[in-house]
């Protein structure tokens, strides 16, 4: 008998410092992105006020151009922060001061039909509030029904304290929130990482998240283990960026405008020209990441004059390639902080709006072996973490995942804390369980016996990544050939590290066909225990390793 209970409504939601996303699944089961009043996919971060008036979106953003100072960006990043100079950096236009409890709050002027003018102080949760509010009011009046909860994403670096906040601005507006997950896995969750791992096969993922936005970028390392996600480690700088890259063209720009007006739009007292121009280049560096050239063309840019200007893929790749270097340390950074080398990485998953510049796509590949995968196909890529969000979202709702359950499906449980596999020889390691599988966890691997062998030989150790072979600069054809000679080699991706234990399991009726069982089995207490069976015959012999 069907449930007479009415199916509840749940979306995904990223709310970006810069843009934020809206998102559900839809009937076909896929991740639909909610379109706002605008019929835009992104919803800017903005909140803007104008006489009596309230803008949210893409009209409080072009309110900034023409009155910053009653415009308020960057409210996201200071959830749950005390005031200072450092986390105010990011905020627009609209002055930022230290409120009795220390805290940052907004300071807009309000000013009603007899020109009286009140002014009005916003704390970050304040604004948010505003905000969220306005996104539940757009996702509900585009499915014609009410929102009955949500899963939403946090920036990798929130702490306690911000995610407090958020939970709070949500819990003021109405929003149910089922569950507040982490950026990087919810990438992951809309990549597809870990929706087809079974009992018999775990599909353990070691994958790179690269999330270029707005005002930073954020390289996150996540293990993916038999559909369980752990973030292992993560690196945040905000040396690269949309807005970094969009000042290269910025600066492009008002040099080509100089030439044909003979004003310098960059040295203007009046602040209006450069808003203008940042706004129009974001446009044209989206289209660089599809086209070979984009046009940049602003109204009356200054002096009453319209500026109209291309530029070609080559020559901004040219512009805004050394701008990518700190995101190349910081990906080197997170992989050798999380125990792994480029070589143990699976896949590079790309999201955020800047990501899709082809340039930088090629300078993070540049770091990984041929075998690690660079990913760029589930969506736009600035509405991956809003879809990822949706799809965990249909997984509470369909009662695979308890949203009680923590951060995500499994994020953050106890894990193996080093690779365990079995030792073919001093320097290989075939690996069994991976580090960073979460706890308890099973893995069985099929064992052949040399030819002629009647016993099995089970060597169980410790494993560690094996780090690249250096490269050899040399141009001496000799070197050269020994180079080629090198790459046909087996590439080594583990070596033991300490032995655990040793089994012999005699099979005195072994014969080619004989295969031995070998399944690893580690408890949340830590302890491993290895057990060596052979199928036909029964036999087997059994380790137990107490928790290192």
């Amino acid at each position: 008998m069907a449930s007479s209970e009415p199916r509840k409504t749940y979306i995904g939601l990223s709310v970006g410092n810069h843009n934020s996303v809206i998102a559900i699944i839809n009937k076909e089961h896929r991740a639909e992105v909610i379109a706002n009043e605008d019929g835009e996919h992104k919803t800017p971060t903005y909140i803007a006020f104008s006489g009596e008036e309230e803008y949210h979106g893409s009209q409080a953003k072009h309110q900034f151009v023409r009155n910053a100072k009653n415009t308020i960006q960057g409210f996201r990043d200071l959830l749950g922060k005390p005031y200072s100079a450092e986390v105010t950096k990011h905020t627009g236009s609209a002055r930022v001061e230290a409120n009795s409890e220390g805290t940052p709050e907004f300071v807009v002027a309000m000013e009603n039909d007899e020109g009286e003018s009140t002014e009005l102080r916003l704390t970050a949760e304040n604004a948010m509030q505003r905000y969220l509010g306005r996104l539940k009011t757009t996702a509900e009046e585009y499915l014609g029904r009410k929102i009955d909860g949500a899963v939403v994403a946090h920036p990798v670096g929130f702490g306690a304290e911000q995610k407090k906040a958020m939970e709070a601005a949500c819990q003021a507006v109405g929003l149910e929130l089922l569950q507040l997950i982490p950026e990087p896995v919810a990438c992951a969750l809309q990549y597809g990482l870990g929706a087809d791992a079974s009992h018999d096969d775990a599909k353990d993922t070691v994958a790179v998240v690269v999330d270029v936005g707005g005002s930073g970028a954020d390289v996150s390392v996540v293990g993916v283990h038999g559909g369980l996600f752990t973030l292992v480690d993560s690196v945040h700088i905000d040396t690269v960026s949309g807005e970094i890259i969009d000042e290269v063209l910025v600066k492009h720009f008002a040099a080509e405008f100089k030439k044909q007006s003979g004003i310098d739009v960059l040295e203007q007292p009046d602040a209006r020209p450069i808003r203008k121009l940042r706004q129009a280049v974001e446009v044209t560096k989206r289209t660089l990441s599809s086209a070979t050239t984009a046009p940049c063309a602003v109204e009356s840019l200054a002096g009453g004059m319209d500026f109209n200007g291309t530029i070609n893929r080559t020559r901004f790749d040219i512009m805004a390639g050394k701008t990518y270097a700190p995101l190349v340390e910081a990906i080197d950074k997170a992989v050798t902080q999380a125990g792994y080398t480029p070589a143990q990485i699976d896949q590079v998953l790309l999201c955020g709006g800047a990501a899709r510049i082809r340039k930088l796509q090629s300078k993070v590949i540049s770091l990984f072996p041929e075998a690690t995968v660079l990913r760029d196909d589930a969506g736009e890529l600035d509405e991956i973490i809003a879809s990822g969000c949706a799809e965990q979202a249909a997984l509470i709702a369909q009662g695979i995942v308890d949203p009680a359950s923590g951060d995500a499906a499994g994020v953050q449980a106890k894990a193996v804390a080093k690779s365990l596999g079995l030792q073919v020889s001093a320097e290989k390691l075939v690996p069994v369980l991976l580090k960073d599988t979460p706890l308890p966890a099973s893995r069985t691997i099929k064992v052949s016996l040399p030819a002629g062998e009647k016993r099995a030989y089970i060597a169980v150790s410790e494993g560690e990544p094996v780090p690249p072979p250096a490269e050899d600069e040399s141009d001496d054809d000799d070197d050269e050939e020994e180079r080629e000679i090198a790459e046909e080699k087996e590439h080594i991706l583990y070596r033991p590290s300490k032995l655990l234990a040793e089994m012999v399991l005699e099979l005195d009726d072994a014969d080619e066909n004989t295969k031995v069982l070998v399944k690893f089995f580690v408890g949340t207490d830590g302890k491993l225990t290895v057990t060596a069976t052979e199928p036909v015959s029964g036999k087997s012999i059994t380790a137990e390793i107490p928790s290192q």
